[in-house]
């Protein structure tokens, strides 16, 4: 084995499926105008051969704007998968399910 596969194979972890669902969660809890993510089926990882995709599945509150929220969802769940773990998102599909009215 060469030094350059060394290094190579000492790089490589697996991470399931089930802990990046959870770094998905934790990364989207605090959004502004996400209400809660959609129980049992939330968010779905697929496998792209070295990156992933995501889809999530979130209600969003009454007084936010789906769009911005869904953007905002995307942005922070890519960026909170390459930082925590190191793999790529290449695509955050993000469903908004139903609008929740804010509990004051």
């Amino acid at each position: 084995m060469s030094m350059e596969q060394m290094k190579k194979s000492e790089r490589t972890i697996q991470i399931s499926d089930e802990a990046l669902r959870k770094v998905v969660a934790l990364s989207i809890k605090d959004i502004k105008g996400v209400a809660e993510l959609v129980p049992e089926t939330s968010v779905k990882i697929m496998n792209l051969g070295g990156a992933i995709a995501v889809e999530v599945k979130i209600f969003v509150n009454s007084n936010s704007r789906a769009a911005t929220v869904a953007g905002r969802v995307q942005q922070i769940v890519k960026q909170s998968i390459q930082d925590m773990t190191g793999v790529t998102a290449i695509h955050v599909n993000v469903e908004i399910s139903g609008i929740a009215q804010e509990v004051l």
